[in-house]
């Protein structure tokens, strides 16, 4: 089936656009996560990450848990409830 849809101008330039900031993204991807786990390391917050990265901090919580990465004391109790969901759920 031949599509007869031609995208305008302003169209075409928009989805050109989001095209580059995908390539952009994934080009970036792999250091922005090399970034985040040595913050991590070093202190860093998921919530400061992402409000720096525009990621959700459940991205940066998940690369500190798979990293074995200390949970802030502050937050340690949720963090163990968490964990204690998770390993509750039955395998796939």
């Amino acid at each position: 089936m031949t599509s007869e849809w031609t995208p305008t101008e302003e169209d075409a330039r928009t989805l050109a656009r989001y095209k580059k900031a995908r390539e952009t993204e994934r080009e970036l991807k792999p250091a922005t996560r090399t970034i985040a786990l040595e913050a991590l390391r070093n202190g860093a917050t998921p919530a400061q990450l992402a409000e720096l990265t525009g990621e959700s901090a459940e991205t940066f919580r998940r690369i500190r848990d798979a990293n074995d990465i200390p949970v802030d004391p502050r937050y340690q109790s949720r963090a163990e409830l968490a964990r204690a969901r998770k390993a509750a759920l039955p395998e796939a």
